[in-house]
C-alpha cells in the first residue's frame, strides 16, 4: 500500500497477503475507485452524458472520474466507444 496525503493506493494481491481486507480500508476512510479512464479516451463526452451523478469531468488530456461522487454503477464503461473505461 502506498499512502500520500489523504490517498492510499492499494494493490489487493499484496494487501490481502498481509491479512488486510477491503473492510479495513473502509474503516480507515479510504475511498475506492471502481472505474478508471485510460489515455485511450478521445474526449467524446459519451461517458459524462451517461453519468447519473455527474462524477465525470473533462480533464487536461482526457476525462476523469471523481471518486468522491462516483457510485460505481458502470454506466460510463458501457457507453464508451473506445473501451477506455475499465474497472480499476
Amino acid at each position: 500500500m502506498t499512502v500520500s496525503g489523504q490517498f492510499a493506493i492499494v494493490n489487493w494481491d499484496s494487501e490481502e497477503s498481509l491479512g488486510l481486507s477491503s473492510e479495513y480500508f473502509v474503516k480507515k476512510g479510504a475511498k475506492f475507485v471502481a472505474f478508471k479512464i485510460s489515455t485511450a479516451c478521445i474526449s467524446c463526452g459519451a461517458c459524462m452524458a451517461e453519468c447519473a451523478v455527474e462524477a465525470i469531468s473533462e480533464g487536461t488530456d482526457h476525462y476523469s472520474i471523481d471518486a468522491d461522487v462516483c457510485i460505481d454503477c458502470g454506466a460510463c464503461a458501457d457507453v464508451c466507444p473506445e473501451g477506455a473505461i475499465s474497472e480499476a
